[in-house]
């Protein structure tokens, strides 16, 4: 147990920022005998959102705030919050990945337009979360409209548990809010005043604004909470938190007996207009982590090959991205009141108007902003020696090509086969194998390299020196280019594949509705205003401005929020639209 006098939270730090180690006594954030300290790691979420009741095609706007506790005092933790919303049936609809800044996350989930009518939730939760399993995530139900579909979507069999949470209402009095006449009229702009209440006063608070037409929000809002202490019987390490802007990618990397397999080494390829290599070794348990950046595209290609030697059979097995157990909420079957009837009328009218009056580039839930192609400065950086191969006499095979022209580069043969290293003036150099990429995906097959048509490649470049990568270190760099990109008609490695990954969430351009400020456009708003992170100071009062909607009736406006000490509050007011 000699192990414990190093804190948990000091290793899983070291090992995501890339140390490593590999003593006698190795030491893993996965290992057993951290389990108990890690579980005091607790984490938090509760989740706002601006409305209940929505169309298909509209987007849930949402905040979440966050907190952590534990021995890890002020240290970082988890930085990415995951969010679903799960049709009745059990099926996520739509996923998002939102980063977790100051506290807090926000952003929107589009409704796809063929999701049925019916009860769905929204649940989020962090990788660390995973751990406690899905009795310690957040969720919250919603009720969804199809007006173009007649069907009412019902729970299966097998996602209708007795249920063990209960709704939670936000009862306590922190702050007060009112609005400067309960009467408007149709565009009419709308003050609201809030201030702290005479018996509750932080130095800061924080808290979310929506304004919805009476009955579209549940008051005071409510969320589901478990009964219990908010954690499964068997707390495991499996997941590491998210710690940068970086998505992470873990999994196992096991033999032919299904074993895992410790210090595999694992070569990981982002693909695309920006590429990347990640190198990362498996720990004493076969696991592995990596963390890659934010990326411009909602979905990253990777490919990932292990380092293995022949009949080794190595197979990495990648972590679902998002937890896949049955949640712990009792669905409810789809009912509407009679008010309800009428409020989800207007809800899906206005969502199919929003159709014809918005320009398409501004529609909510339309991602139209182009990807940026970058610096294209490869991940090695540009201090290398590069040869062009049209600078040179065409040759037989890129092996007279580094005979001739590229003198670093030494032949040598083990078992049997070629195989490539470099000469270079740090004598270690040796000591490691060489990262030898074709068009970023690492090649193995040396002899397979060293016969291709050089008139299948571009340029060459090579570091002939150590080079760090994660915590992987490499006798240099051979990275070859290919005319095509199609890596010169050359094989993948054994054991490896293409797979995809979900980046963090983008936002529409434009989820801003036009107003009933312009004469001619109906006003088209289902949630008249949303704000998702105001603050107060202590002692002060602030005035939040929206307008008046076009359609007359009783609208709620609801703020929330969450107390330093984790406490739920609201506080709402009403007005009316003549």
């Amino acid at each position: 147990m000699e192990r414990k006098s190093v804190p948990y939270y000091i290793i899983l730090l070291l090992i995501l920022t890339g140390w490593t180690v590999r003593p006698v006594f190795a030491q893993t954030p996965f290992d057993e005998v951290y389990w108990d300290e890690a579980s005091h790691i607790s984490e938090k979420v509760h989740l706002f959102t601006d409305r209940t009741i929505y169309a298909v095609d509209e987007d849930i706007h949402f905040v979440a705030d966050y907190h952590v506790s534990g021995p890890i005092g002020d240290q970082p933790w988890s930085s990415m919050l995951y969010v679903e919303l799960i049709a009745p049936a059990g099926k996520p609809m739509v996923q998002g990945k939102f980063l977790i800044s100051g506290g807090k996350a926000e952003g929107t989930l589009h409704i796809p337009v063929e999701s049925i009518t019916g009860v769905y939730v929204l649940k989020c939760y962090t990788r660390w979360m995973r751990n406690s399993g899905p009795a310690s995530f957040s969720y919250t139900d919603l009720k969804v409209i199809n007006p173009f579909r007649p069907e009412v979507a019902l729970p299966g069999d097998e996602v209708n548990p007795a249920g063990s949470f209960q709704p939670v209402p936000g009862s306590k009095v922190v702050l007060e809010c009112v609005t400067g006449s309960d009467l408007y009229h149709k565009g009419e702009e709308v003050v609201l005043q809030v201030k702290g209440s005479a018996n509750y006063a932080p130095d800061r608070i924080r808290f979310s604004v929506t304004v919805v037409p009476s009955g579209a929000i549940d008051l005071p809002g409510e969320y589901f909470e478990p009964t219990s202490s908010g954690k499964d019987s068997a707390f495991m390490v499996g997941f590491l938190p998210d710690l940068t802007n970086g998505i992470s990618i873990s999994g196992t990397v096991v033999g032919p007996d299904q074993q895992p397999v410790p210090y595999a080494t694992l070569h990981f390829s982002l693909l695309g207009k920006n590429p990347d290599f990640f190198a990362t070794m498996s720990d004493e348990n076969g696991r592995f982590v990596i963390v890659t950046p934010p990326g411009s595209k909602e979905t990253m290609e990777f490919f990932i090959t292990p380092e293995q030697e022949e009949g080794s059979g190595l197979e990495v097995r990648i972590d679902q991205e998002y937890d896949t157990r049955q949640i712990p909420v009792p669905w409810e079957q789809f009912r509407l009141s009679d008010d309800e009837i009428e409020l989800a009328g207007k809800i899906a009218l206005n969502m199919q108007l929003s159709k014809a009056y918005r320009p398409e580039a501004s529609r909510v839930g339309q991602v139209v902003r182009e990807d940026t192609v970058g610096s294209r400065v490869p991940f090695y950086g540009t201090r290398v020696k590069r040869l062009l191969i049209d600078d040179y006499v065409m040759l037989p095979n890129l092996e007279e090509v580094f005979i001739n022209l590229i003198l670093e580069v030494q032949f040598y043969k083990k078992q049997g086969k070629d195989r490539i290293r470099f000469i270079s003036p740090n004598k270690s150099i040796g000591v490691y194998n060489p990262l030898i990429l074709m068009d970023h995906i690492s090649v193995f097959d040396h002899e397979a390299l060293l016969a291709l048509n050089p008139e299948k490649i571009e340029r060459i470049d090579l570091i002939n020196d150590i080079y760090l990568k994660g915590n992987v270190a490499f006798g240099g760099v051979l990275a070859i280019y290919s005319r095509k990109g199609d890596m010169a008609g050359i094989d993948l490695p054994k054991g490896s594949y293409f797979f995809d990954y979900q980046s963090i969430h983008q936002e529409a351009s434009s989820g801003e509705p036009l107003s009933s400020g312009e004469s001619r456009i109906p006003d088209i708003r289902n949630t008249i205003f949303w704000a998702s992170d105001l603050q107060l100071k202590q002692g002060t009062q602030i005035e939040v401005p929206f307008k008046a909607p076009a359609g007359k009736g009783d609208y709620i406006v609801l703020l929330r929020g969450v107390t330093p000490g984790g406490e739920i509050f609201s506080a709402s007011t009403r007005f009316r639209v003549e």
